[in-house]
């Protein structure tokens, strides 16, 4: 029996089943006489601070354990516990409803998440894990129930099973131990699919009722680039995924990160990493990440309505560069309106509405001191700055024109900046992409992320999991847009990379160095395989193939024509 759900790290993993259940603490209402008030406020902060301190301990030993770039979510949830939306809300509803301290955190957490519930990104949206993560510690420390989480040791491999896997249930976990991670709840933002990528976890989200489907101790195999979840996996497959563990704990990584990514025919492909945080730069290196093809700067919205300042922002950033082997390409900011004032409104459907650099006309000063910190930041390294969902001229115009206003702004202030960093455009709107031969003299370079573009070409929403057969990114008409971008860049002489999850598939990146894509941006743990599968093929060949490719009518003979390719390559390789 399968269950289909929507795969957020790619690979494999076998193992029987670890079901995880949340903790929680009944809320009931109180009604409190005047005298009682000042207490219950006081007992509130007494949770708070144990909340805090827990908090503390958690982070310390994740970071210890498996790296500083991940303890960062442990530094906003104890934030989270300061800020004035919550803790000020709470002593203040405490005293106005006379109401004890459980209910009225609950009624603070439920306004919160109507807020987060509005915000267009995606990632931003996943910070309600955070919330009810400090809310439910609150409570159980509230209820007398809590304390430190001590960390759950593990005597064989396991597949991971949860509705939702919270921030403070990953810091009990023995990591080395989870072979792939299947959730109800979550996406590929999700702080659950972020830490699987950077270990080199396999996992799928989606899967409603994970832990009621799922029998504890059920041997599992989990796909989690096809978002597969097999309950009763054939043998065969079952001695397959066991060998391909037994390989992978053979294979010595540090031979893999210092090979060359180049053809058999002598041409290079860059491969570089995408990062949700900063201090993933050195994890993306230890798998041989050139440098760092995205790096989505909406990690600094910790919650709606607030900004970073132009300061903290060039101090991220100048991490960024400083960490990276190589160049890094920033994201400017993806939001929606909801992000510009906390009661923003967004549309009927955000994703295809007023976002990103479409908002400028309401407000352009974000826009401005992000593209500000950018500049100041360039010296430290090589950055380049790409400019996210842009439709067509009219908008790019805009954008390039703020770009030029931070140039001739810092000029004028005398703060040293990176007057040449390069400017390219995130190729993902159709309508750009159709147009690429009149957007390329005016951009540095195409960045092309295919997670969107896909979606949007074939009308398949990419997070719900009944559409994920429907997801091809070798459907025709997908091949055909990627060609004609890749023509248009070339025409243009300026640079191309994609920054897409296809990347991060051997089988699909030979086909985009066929169609002449020579920088390819993926998770830092698909970096290894899609380097061996370069390495096996020549360039002439895979360009010969890709012809081949633009003229099949379905994605089924797409992914025909180049498994046999690939497979006669890797034959003749191992011959040599």
């Amino acid at each position: 029996m399968k269950l289909i759900g929507n795969g957020v790290a790619s690979g494999t993993g076998l193992g029987p089943a670890l079901l995880l259940e949340r903790r929680s603490a009944p809320v009931f209402r109180r009604h409190l006489r005047e005298g009682a008030l000042e207490a219950e406020v006081a007992r509130f902060h007494v949770a708070v601070t144990g909340s805090g301190a827990q908090l503390r301990s958690i982070r310390e030993r994740l970071s210890r354990e498996i790296g500083e770039s991940h303890a960062y979510v442990f530094d906003a949830q104890i934030q989270m516990l300061d800020d004035p939306m919550l803790k000020d809300r709470v002593s203040g509803l405490i005293r106005a409803q006379r109401v004890n301290a459980e209910w009225a955190l609950r009624a603070v957490s439920q306004e919160l998440h109507l807020l987060f519930d509005s915000v267009v990104d995606e990632y931003i949206r996943e910070r309600r894990t955070d919330l009810d993560d400090v809310v439910g510690r609150v409570q159980l420390n509230l209820a007398g129930c809590g304390g430190p989480a001590a960390e759950l040791q593990l005597d064989e491999d396991v597949v991971l099973v949860a509705e939702e896997l919270a921030p403070s249930q990953a810091g009990e976990l023995d990591w080395r131990r989870v072979v792939a991670i299947v959730t109800g709840a979550g996406s590929s933002t999700h702080h659950a699919a972020i830490l699987a990528r950077s270990l080199g976890i396999p996992a799928v989200a989606g899967i409603d009722d994970a832990t009621e489907r799922i029998p504890p101790g059920a041997l599992v195999a989990v796909d989690g680039t096809r978002g597969e979840v097999d309950l009763a996996p054939h043998p065969d497959l079952v001695r397959e995924l066991r060998e391909t563990r037994l390989r992978a704990r053979a294979t010595p990584s540090e031979a893999c990160r210092e090979l060359a990514s180049v053809t058999r025919d002598g041409v290079a492909v860059r491969l570089l990493a995408n990062v949700e945080l900063p201090g993933e730069a050195g994890t993306a290196a230890r798998y041989g990440a050139e440098g760092i093809g995205l790096f989505r700067s909406e990690y600094l919205l910790r919650r709606p309505g607030r900004w970073p300042t132009e300061d903290e922002q060039v101090e991220v950033y100048a991490r960024l560069l400083r960490e990276s082997a190589g160049p890094v390409t920033i994201r400017t900011w993806d939001v929606g309106p909801e992000d510009f004032v906390t009661d923003g409104v967004s549309g009927p459907n955000p994703a295809l509405g007023e976002r990103a650099w479409r908002l400028l006309g309401r407000d352009p000063r974000p826009f401005l001191t992000q593209l500000r910190a950018l500049l100041r930041a360039g010296p430290v390294g090589a950055l380049r700055i790409s400019l996210p969902f842009v439709g067509g001229g009219t908008e790019l115009a805009v954008a390039l024109a703020l770009i030029d206003q931070a140039r001739s702004e810092l000029a004028s202030e005398g703060l040293p900046f990176a007057g040449d960093v390069p400017v390219g455009l995130n190729v993902e709107v159709p309508s750009a992409a159709l147009t690429a031969d009149m957007l390329a003299p005016r951009v540095d370079f195409f960045s092309v992320g295919t997670n969107d573009l896909i979606q949007y070409l074939l009308a398949v929403d990419r997070g719900d999991p009944r559409m994920s057969g429907r997801f091809q990114a070798l459907h025709p008409a997908v091949l055909r847009v990627l060609d004609g971008v890749a023509g248009a860049a070339s025409r243009a002489g300026i640079g191309l990379a994609l920054c897409g999850e296809m990347a991060a598939n051997p089988l699909h990146a030979v086909l985009l160095v066929g169609l002449g894509y020579r920088e390819l941006s993926m998770t830092p743990v698909a970096i290894p395989a899609v380097k061996s599968a370069i390495r096996d093929v020549r360039a002439d060949a895979a360009s010969r193939l890709a012809r081949r490719c633009l003229e099949l009518s379905s994605a089924e003979e797409v992914e025909a024509a180049l498994r046999s390719e690939l497979a006669a390559v890797s034959t003749a390789a191992a011959k040599e």
